[in-house]
C-alpha cells in the first residue's frame, strides 16, 4: 500500500477544486501525511506581521503565492521593497483579477498598498496566478537600470462547454505568462509581451498549461523567463518540465524554449523554479519534483555557468537535504546572502519540512536550509526562519499556507525577511511577513 505523502500534486488540484474551478475528475490523489510528535506543537506557533488580510466573505483562499523584491535604484535606496501576491477578492462577481502591489520604504518593517497590475494585453482575461517581480540591475533592451518587471499568469474563466475539456465545465481557460514593466519603481505598469501561452489551466495529465514564471538576467545580459511547462506531454512523454525562453531586447520578443530539467517518463513533474545569480558568476536554480515515490515533492538544485546551460535535462539535480535526512517538499524559494562562508551562503525555503519517511520533521514551518557550497553539494543546515507558522498538513491539508515562502536578506546579510501565506480562519489565508537576525555562525 502506498504511504500517504506530503509532496503530492493533488494539493494543487484540491486547491483549484476548492475554488470551484475544476469539475469532478478522477485524479488518484493521495492524502497529506499527519505527524504526531512532541516537538510539533502547532498551537504554539505564531506568525509575524500582517501585510494583507482578506475581508470576511472574500473568495477562498483569500491571498497566497507572494513575491517580494528589493529595489536598488529607487529613491530611498535599498530600503524600498515591493511585494505582490495572488489576490482572490478580485476574482469574485465576474470581476477581472489583478495583482496588487505593496511597497515598504523601511526595509520591510511596514507596508502599504501602492499600485495594481491589470491585464492590458487585450485578452481581457485578468492577471490571476503566480506573480513575480524583478528589478533590472542594468540597462536591458529599451529599459533603464531600475526598471521593475512583473510576470504572471493571465487566465480566463470559461463557461461555454464547447471551450473546455470534457468534464471540466466552468473551469479555467488557456494560460498565458505575460510580462509587464514599470519605469517609476512600481507605481504604474505597461504591458510588454506574452512570453508563452499554454492550454487550459487544469493541473493534471492530459492538459497543457504553463505555470510559475521566474525572471533573471543571464551572463550576457539577456532577460530569461523560467517557467513550468505541461505542453510537451503528448509527443515526448513529459508530464511537466522546467523550461525557459530568453529575450535579447528586454522582453519584447522571445526565442525558442530550452529545457532546464525534463524527464520523459510520464510521471515526474519538475516545477516552481526559482533562480539566483551567485557571486562567482554562476547561477543556481531550485525547483520541486512531484511524481514518483523516489522524488515526490522534493526540492532539487542545479547550477549553470551562464543561466542558460543547465546540463543534461534528464538530470534532476542535487537534493536539498540535511545531514539527518530532513528536506523540504514543494514550493521552494532560493536566495543568497554574503554572510556565513567565504563565498556567502545559499538559502532555500519551502512549503513543508519532512523526514526520510515524508513525515513532518522537527523545524517544519520554522526553518530555512543553508549551504555554503555554491554548487549545492553536501549537507544543508537548518537555520531559524523569521516566520513560525502552521503548515498545510498540520492544518489538515485544506488551507493553502506556505504556497511560496520568499526570503530576502538585507544588503549586509545580517537580517532575513520572509513572506508567506498563513492561516487566517478555516477557509482563508493571509499574507504575513517577519524579519529576524540571520544566525549563520554554525555553518
Amino acid at each position: 500500500m502506498k504511504k500517504p505523502t506530503i509532496g503530492d500534486d493533488s494539493t494543487r488540484r484540491d486547491y483549484l477544486r476548492t475554488l470551484g474551478l475544476l469539475g469532478a475528475v478522477g485524479v488518484g490523489a493521495t492524502g497529506a501525511a499527519h505527524a504526531e510528535s512532541a516537538y510539533l506543537n502547532p498551537g504554539n506557533k505564531h506568525s509575524g506581521e500582517t501585510l494583507y488580510a482578506p475581508p470576511e466573505g472574500a473568495p477562498s483562499p483569500g491571498a497566497m503565492y507572494p513575491r517580494v523584491e528589493r529595489l536598488e535604484h529607487a529613491p530611498g535606496g535599498n530600503d524600498t521593497l515591493l511585494a505582490t501576491f495572488e489576490y482572490y477578492p478580485s476574482m469574485s462577481g465576474g470581476a477581472e483579477p489583478y495583482f496588487p502591489v505593496y511597497r515598504s520604504e523601511n526595509g520591510g518593517q511596514t507596508w502599504s498598498k501602492f499600485s495594481e497590475i491589470h491585464d492590458q494585453s487585450g485578452k481581457d482575461w485578468g492577471m490571476r496566478y503566480q506573480p513575480t517581480l524583478y528589478e533590472l540591475p542594468e540597462e536591458t533592451g529599451p529599459w533603464p537600470a531600475g526598471t521593475v518587471l512583473a510576470a504572471g499568469n493571465a487566465i480566463p474563466i470559461l463557461d461555454d462547454p464547447s471551450d473546455v475539456p470534457e468534464g471540466e465545465i466552468g473551469t479555467l481557460g488557456d494560460s498565458s505568462i505575460d510580462l509587464y514593466a514599470s519605469t517609476d519603481h512600481g507605481e504604474s505598469w505597461e504591458f510588454v509581451s506574452t512570453v508563452v501561452t499554454g492550454g487550459p489551466a487544469v493541473p493534471h495529465a492530459g492538459n497543457s498549461p504553463v505555470w510559475e514564471p521566474e525572471l533573471q538576467l543571464d551572463a550576457d545580459g539577456d532577460l530569461v523567463c523560467y517557467f513550468a511547462d505541461e505542453r510537451q506531454g503528448s509527443d515526448d512523454d513529459y508530464n511537466q518540465l522546467v523550461g525557459f525562453k530568453a529575450s535579447d531586447d528586454g522582453g519584447q520578443t522571445w526565442g525558442d524554449e530550452e529545457f532546464v530539467t525534463a524527464v520523459p517518463n510520464g510521471v515526474d513533474r519538475p516545477g516552481m523554479p526559482g533562480v539566483v545569480e551567485l557571486p562567482d558568476g554562476t547561477y543556481m536554480i531550485a525547483y520541486e519534483v512531484v511524481g514518483s515515490d523516489e522524488v515526490d515533492g522534493e526540492v532539487r538544485v542545479k547550477t549553470s555557468p551562464d543561466g542558460r546551460d543547465w546540463g543534461d535535462p534528464t538530470d534532476l539535480g542535487q537534493q536539498v537535504v540535511t545531514g539527518d535526512g530532513r528536506r523540504f517538499v514543494n514550493g521552494p524559494y532560493i536566495t543568497w546572502t554574503p554572510r556565513g562562508g567565504p563565498d556567502g551562503t545559499v538559502l532555500i525555503s519551502g512549503k513543508q519540512l519532512v523526514d526520510g519517511n515524508r513525515q513532518l520533521a522537527e523545524g517544519n514551518g520554522e526553518v530555512v536550509l543553508a549551504n555554503t557550497n555554491l554548487d549545492g553539494s553536501g549537507d544543508w543546515t537548518p537555520v531559524k526562519a523569521p516566520l513560525s507558522f502552521q503548515t498545510e498538513s498540520e492544518l489538515g491539508g485544506r488551507i493553502f499556507v506556505g504556497w511560496t515562502t520568499p526570503i530576502l536578506p538585507s544588503p549586509n546579510g545580517k537580517q532575513l525577511l520572509q513572506v508567506t501565506s498563513t492561516k487566517l480562519n478555516s477557509t482563508l489565508t493571509q499574507i504575513q511577513y517577519g524579519e529576524r537576525p540571520l544566525k549563520l555562525n554554525k555553518l
